[in-house]
């Protein structure tokens, strides 16, 4: 999030890949448990993880992400 607004920075690129394959592999995991549409729900389930964590950061507080759970 620090970086967003340099999109070129090599951060920014390595940031972008990780949490790409985080999300496929969330994809896979699904679609061998043979969840429906697995790429949608790992997306939303990113979604609310990311927000968790972040919104952990900003306030210090650790239940943003037992919440998320």
């Amino acid at each position: 999030m620090e970086l967003g607004d340099l999109p070129g920075h090599p951060a920014m690129r390595f940031a972008a890949r990780h949490k790409a394959s985080l999300e496929e592999l969330l994809a896979k995991r699904l679609k061998a448990l043979g969840v429906d549409c697995p790429d949608a729900l790992s997306r939303e389930i990113w979604l609310v993880l990311e927000g968790a964590m972040a919104l952990a950061l900003i306030h210090g507080d650790p239940e943003y992400i037992r919440a998320a759970g």
